[in-house]
């Protein structure tokens, strides 16, 4: 089952095995084949070994993103706006398996602060004095009330063959329910929104989290253009300003 999960690692072995061999044998009879290149071949294949017998977790960073340049600027409130965040978008995670190819290794994937952070700074992009008002609903009616809720969080990362390395595809899909209420705590719409992204690398088993956090970012980016073309410029929230003002 080892060898089987580490085919990449199986195969380096066998060709610095091999390598090793035809130093030894011809090192008599070739003046190149120094000491230090006998050591380093030997040193090269006794990690080998070891990577071949142990899986690694290899931690995804995701950094934030924004949605910022697809607001209209007709959309641009001075208002108030909070911003509350579900448990389960907080503290969104998996950790993603692979599959057969490197499947003795592991990628853990959070993005609950990276989500959080993406969408801040895009309703900011709209309202410059959002508050970030953690899990907690706003009890001073002042300004508008924007609920966000994970529906969909689905990391993928598969390895096809390749001859030296294999090639990491890997897919992000995200889906988030928003929820925005006026002052009154009427509410005035009710969407999910769909992020998806892709990204493909060749490398060894670690660049899966290259990948996955490639695919991540686009996931959200997509997303976050998604939210803006179905609240912010929507003319739903123009209609709750306009009757607010004219109280």
């Amino acid at each position: 089952m080892i060898f089987g999960d580490n085919t990449y690692g199986l195969r380096l072995l066998l060709s610095l095995t091999y390598l090793n061999y035809l130093l030894q044998r011809d090192g008599l009879q070739n003046e190149w084949v120094t000491g230090d290149a006998m050591r380093w071949v030997k040193s090269l294949t006794a990690l080998s070994v070891v990577s071949l017998f142990s899986g690694c977790a290899y931690n995804v960073q995701v950094s934030s993103q924004s949605g910022a340049a697809e607001v209209m600027s007709t959309k641009v409130r001075q208002d108030k706006a909070y911003l509350v965040f579900s448990e389960n978008l907080a503290t969104a995670g998996k950790e993603v398996k692979p599959g057969f190819q490197c499947g003795a290794h592991r990628y853990p994937m959070y993005i609950g602060e990276t989500l959080e952070n993406s969408l801040s700074k895009t309703v900011e992009a709209a309202f410059p004095h959002a508050v970030r008002n953690g899990g907690a609903i706003p009890t001073l009616g002042d300004g508008l009330v924007f609920k966000f809720d994970l529906s969909e969080f689905d990391p993928r990362v598969r390895f096809s063959p390749g001859f030296f390395v294999p090639t990491a595809d890997a897919n992000v899909d995200i889906a988030i329910h928003a929820r925005v209420s006026d002052k009154a705590g009427k509410e005035l719409i009710a969407t999910t929104f769909r992020g998806q992204g892709h990204s493909s690398q060749d490398g060894s088993c670690g660049v899966g989290a290259d990948a996955l956090a490639d695919a991540g970012q686009k996931a959200i980016a997509n997303a976050m253009e998604n939210f803006v073309d179905k609240v912010i410029n929507t003319g739903i929230l123009d209609a709750s300003m306009t009757a607010t003002a004219s109280k």
